[in-house]
């Protein structure tokens, strides 16, 4: 759930200064040493796109002196729409992958991904896509781009508030919150065609709908309780309820493998973050989740990549922070920042989120790489974004 829900919700949640013990800290289980990489391509406009590119991930770094790299990558296109990357490490055999995509850019951005796959053993993010919200005077309206604001297109013109975008798996659908009709109901779009259809309409507030990791359901906040939409995809299915808790619920996240969710709710007072029991005689019920560094943590984000590991909001010292928890330690990282930042969203390589950084009276789109820290504003535009939520598309894996 991004921020913006609670300031729709009319102070749903107070916001606290830190407390509690002083949050732990841990080793995230991958290599931490920075690879410098010499990036060859002889289009101008390839090269700066890679460029662009590469600036994001905290664990390469680009160096202009093939001599200084560990690894030169060479990019050639092919045709109209396909790129050749060709990976030289300094002590080893070099490696030749063609990639193709809708155009050049798009080939050049899955090559780049496929060599950053090679070296770190993880994949690329580049070539991902982003869901948004654009502050447009006291309005808020949905929008996609990619990572680097191309392809930049506003799905809605409703001059209403619009919160908590969530990209299906596919890349193909958007489910979000509108007050189009008046009251905060939940919608499903087609990104095509920008053809919606409600799909959670009932009195009071419905928000929080997000995609489980295989697109055919939906946990959803209706009511304040938490709500299972089993076939989303079905035009005249329903959510089903699965708490009772007399509390104000906010923010679902499923695990990896669909089969838990974490979400924040002040059923203890305050907001805490509680795993929901989903099945067997204790269905409904709550687990606490012992983050043990703020009275305030919402947002929470489960890494797609590592069970252990996720991401929430938390207010520190009076200013909202993203946190990283993990499972096996039960220990808490804040990552370090000098702005209000929220609505964290992994991407697909369970290591860089991205965010929302209030600085000033702007609202500006960063990523963070959580292995090295470094973190980079994904816009320069002065109009405010918030609530990302990002997607690497089926058809790309």
């Amino acid at each position: 759930m991004k921020r913006l829900v609670i300031c729709l919700l009319g102070g749903l949640f107070t916001l606290s200064v830190a407390c509690g013990q002083k949050s732990g800290t841990f080793t995230y289980p991958t290599n931490k040493n920075v690879v410098r990489i010499a990036i060859q391509a002889p289009d101008p406009n390839t090269n700066l796109v890679l460029k662009q590119a590469f600036r994001l991930h905290g664990g390469l770094q680009p160096v202009s002196q093939p001599s200084a790299a560990s690894y030169v990558l060479k990019f050639d296109g092919l045709g109209a729409n396909g790129m050749r990357v060709t990976i030289r490490p300094t002590d080893g055999t070099p490696e030749s992958f063609p990639v193709q995509g809708k155009d050049l850019r798009e080939a050049a951005l899955l090559a780049a991904d496929t060599a950053v796959q090679r070296i770190t053993k993880r994949p690329g993010f580049f070539a991902g896509k982003l869901t948004f919200v654009v502050h447009l005077s006291k309005v808020r309206e949905l929008c996609v781009s990619d990572l680097f604001f191309q392809g930049f297109r506003k799905l809605t013109s409703d001059r209403r508030q619009i919160i908590s975008p969530d990209w299906s798996p596919d890349g193909n659908r958007l489910l979000y919150s509108s007050n189009k009709s008046g009251g905060m109901d939940i919608f499903m779009m087609d990104v095509s065609t920008s053809v919606r259809r409600p799909i959670a309409r009932y009195k009071g507030t419905n928000h929080g709908a997000v995609f489980d990791p295989y697109g055919r359901r939906a946990a959803m906040i209706v009511k304040n309780e938490l709500c299972i939409h089993d076939a989303i995809l079905a035009p005249r299915s329903k959510p089903q309820r699965i708490t009772n808790n007399k509390s104000r619920e906010t923010a679902p996240t499923w695990s990896p493998d669909g089969r838990r969710i974490i979400l924040s709710s002040d059923i203890e007072g305050g907001a805490k973050l509680f795993e929901v029991i989903l099945s067997g005689r204790d269905k409904g019920r709550f687990r606490r989740i012992p983050t043990n560094i703020s009275r305030e943590c919402t947002e929470p984000v489960w890494n797609p990549t590592d069970p252990n590991i996720l991401a929430f909001t938390a207010n520190i010292g009076g200013r909202s922070q993203i946190v990283i928890y993990d499972f096996a330690k039960r220990t808490s990282r804040a990552l370090d920042s000098n702005t209000n930042d929220e609505g964290p969203s992994w991407t697909n390589d369970g290591r860089h989120l991205l965010f929302s950084a209030l600085n000033g009276n702007v609202h500006q789109l960063h990523v963070v790489d959580t292995v090295t820290n470094k973190r980079v504003p994904l816009h320069t535009a002065k109009n405010s974004f918030s609530s990302p939520d990002f997607v690497y598309p089926r058809r790309f894996r």
